[in-house]
């Protein structure tokens, strides 16, 4: 091809791509829109920022969320609903993952509208794709790293979903749920909202010690490590430490996953060993060449 017959394509392209961003405005021909659009949001290097700058199709695609709260209600989404939110969800992780457009879609409260969305509890696919979406978005919000972003999830209620997510999901949405609590709990405002109050911790604790169970049954070392780090930053508050103490799985305090049959990860044993130093646990004995804990 020519360059002037390349030129001619890529306007072509271009034309199309801004039609389908207006067509977002409209409620008949959203749904294309979105399906066109999401198919190519690999290839359209500026999507994010083209979206919210274009009048209503910010509001557009939020219509989309808002519409399948009913179905939400009863616990259902059909093929075709799923099919539409998934491709709205995907052109929002379009603009949540541009650095200029990220931070001002957290701004306007939009995590509130996907709570709701994660208490799904059926197991089929298009379920869990929608979950892992919107697990994705907060994991993509949450890596600007600063404070405001951990201020917005968690006033939008987010946690008690993680958590369940944490001990009842898939896989997938164990490792992206432990990575955004751990990402909450890094930062200074995160760690103090949960050891605010007694049940905060104590739900915490209590979920991390049946997340380590099943990690001897069903070992991820992504799970593992995103839970050794949460207990060890925890453990920076005097409350949290003294009930980490209390309840410290005995996985955690022998050496278990230290094992050389243990799927683990490379620096599992420092992990455990800065745990350990944290929460005042000395080695008393060895069984096997591997160490066992104990409280001082």
């Amino acid at each position: 091809m020519s360059g002037l017959e390349i030129n001619m394509a890529e306007f072509a392209e271009a034309e199309r791509i801004c039609g389908w961003i207006s067509d977002l405005c409209s409620k008949e021909a959203r749904p294309k829109a979105m399906l066109e659009l999401c198919e190519r949001r690999s290839k359209i290097g500026k999507l994010g920022p083209m979206l919210w700058q274009a009048c209503g199709a910010v509001s557009g695609m939020l219509q989309e969320v808002i519409d399948i709260f009913p179905a939400v209600s009863v616990n259902n989404l059909d093929e075709e609903q799923s099919q539409r939110i998934f491709a709205a969800l995907g052109l929002f992780l379009s603009i949540a993952k541009h650095p200029s457009t990220g931070v001002e879609l957290m701004r306007t409260q939009f995590l509130f509208f996907l709570a709701p969305l994660l208490k799904l509890t059926q197991k089929t696919r298009p379920i869990e794709q929608l979950r892992l979406s919107l697990l994705t978005i907060v994991c993509v919000l949450l890596q600007l790293n600063t404070t405001e972003s951990i201020c917005y999830t968690i006033a939008a209620e987010l946690i008690p979903q993680l958590l369940s997510q944490l001990e009842y999901g898939s896989r997938t949405c164990k490792i992206l749920s432990s990575y955004i609590l751990y990402r909450i709990l890094d930062n200074e405002v995160g760690l103090r909202f949960f050891n605010r109050r007694l049940s905060r911790r104590t739900h915490l604790v209590h979920t991390l010690g049946r997340i380590v169970h099943q990690q001897t049954l069903e070992p991820d070392p992504r799970i593992l490590k995103h839970v050794l780090c949460i207990y060890t930053r925890l453990a920076d508050y005097p409350h949290s430490l003294e009930m980490i103490q209390l309840h410290l799985p005995m996985q955690l305090r022998n050496g278990f996953f230290c094992q050389k049959n243990a799927l683990a990860y490379d620096t599992v044993e420092a992990d455990l060993r800065e745990l350990n130093r944290k929460v005042a646990i000395k080695p008393i004995n060895m069984d096997m060449g591997q160490p066992i804990y104990s409280f001082n």
